[in-house]
């Protein structure tokens, strides 16, 4: 796993990769923040990421899906062929997308240390293996907000890849393709997701053992 883990992090790819995906959603982020300190009122959204309608004065500009998958396209199958290795999140429960998730970001971002993922919840997406947590390291600091941008920019540069349904990240919830929105004050950190990075798929089925994931492509082989 180290020597997996070596040639990924010092490849070149990873930097096109973090870069290409952050210059999309560092604008979406960025922007987003402007009109929530204009005063656009948030709508009501669960802390795992159900969301009422958004009126359409409150919608940002987000980039296109051909912008975001463009920005995914140093990270291909020709790129990389290894199989990415276990990553951080334990994979009993996940279904097949979101252990890919998992994997390609322990295996991108060696500053992460947890992801969690399967766990009882009142709302659908931990407990059906949808979703995982990506825990930021300091961050209050600007180098962990900016760590949780280029995560969240990752996933968003991958939703179609990877499945990704919404990604919540500081209070702001962004659709995998669609307009982001600000979620409601849940009254600490951990619920208004400044600590955390909320990715959520559409699972993908449960693997059977025959998964092989890369980080552009995933093989599973018949029975």
């Amino acid at each position: 796993m180290l020597l997996v883990v070596s040639v990924f992090a010092g490849a070149r790819g990873r930097w096109l990769a973090v870069a290409a995906s952050v210059a999309v959603a560092t604008a979406m982020f960025y922007a987003q923040s402007t009109e929530k300190h204009a005063g656009v009122a948030a709508p009501a959204v669960s802390p795992v990421g159900q969301t009422a309608a958004i009126p359409e004065a409150g919608r940002v500009a987000q980039p296109t899906e051909a912008e975001l998958l463009a920005a995914s396209a140093p990270v291909s199958a020709a790129d990389f062929q290894l199989a990415l290795p276990r990553g951080l999140a334990p994979e009993q429960g996940l279904q097949v997308h979101t252990i890919w998730a998992a994997r390609a970001i322990s295996v991108m971002f060696l500053e992460i240390k947890t992801i969690g993922g399967y766990r009882q919840d009142p709302l659908p997406w931990h407990p059906n293996g949808l979703a995982i947590d990506v825990m930021i390291p300091n961050y209050h600091t600007p180098e962990g907000i900016e760590l949780g941008n280029q995560i969240a920019g990752f996933a968003l540069a991958n939703a179609k890849r990877w499945g990704v349904l919404h990604v919540i990240w500081r209070q702001g919830f962004y659709p995998g393709i669609g307009a982001p929105s600000w979620t409601a004050d849940y009254g600490n950190e951990t619920a208004n997701h400044y600590d955390h990075v909320h990715i959520a798929t559409d699972g993908g089925g449960y693997p059977t053992g025959r998964e092989t994931y890369f980080l552009g492509s995933m093989r599973s082989e018949p029975a």
